[in-house]
């Protein structure tokens, strides 16, 4: 797989240096682009929850998609557009993590009470809303009836 530049896009880098991880799962690459010179690191892992099936509610399956679930996380903080622009991707990365521990099949459940378990323990409001888009809490109060 060709890796571009973060500069100008081009195509296709030397690496110049890499190193696999010791406790993780994953590569550290030093690399340098051949057109405009400039030097940069990528951090490299597997992606074991992308190559998941996961269990629809109306039964059908699809693979896990970590693009969507970053969507539905970012929408989830319309109080804080400067967090969904850059805290977004981080936490669909956490979510899927946690995700590719999992030996057995996933649900949307599973993927929706994860992420917003993580939602919950990074900011309350939008956890919130995730939680009320989709349906993990459900609403107590009762409608007022007007008094002629």
């Amino acid at each position: 797989m060709d890796m571009f530049c973060v500069n100008c896009f081009q195509p296709k880098t030397k690496v110049i240096n890499s190193r696999g991880g010791m406790k993780h799962a994953s590569v550290w690459r030093r690399r340098h682009c051949t057109s405009c010179g400039a030097n940069f690191t990528t951090y490299e892992k597997p992606s074991v929850a992308e190559n998941k099936s996961v269990l629809l509610n109306d039964g059908a399956t699809t693979v896990f998609n970590i693009g969507k679930l970053i969507v539905s996380i970012a929408s989830s903080f319309g109080h804080d557009k400067k967090k969904a622009d850059y805290d977004s991707l981080w936490l669909a990365q956490t979510v899927e993590d946690i995700l590719s521990t999992q030996i057995r099949s996933i649900s949307s459940e599973d993927i929706a009470a994860i992420t917003h378990q993580t939602l919950k323990a990074f900011d309350d409001l939008a956890a919130m809303q995730y939680a009320a888009r989709h349906q993990l809490i459900t609403s107590s109060r009762k409608q007022r009836t007007s008094r002629a």
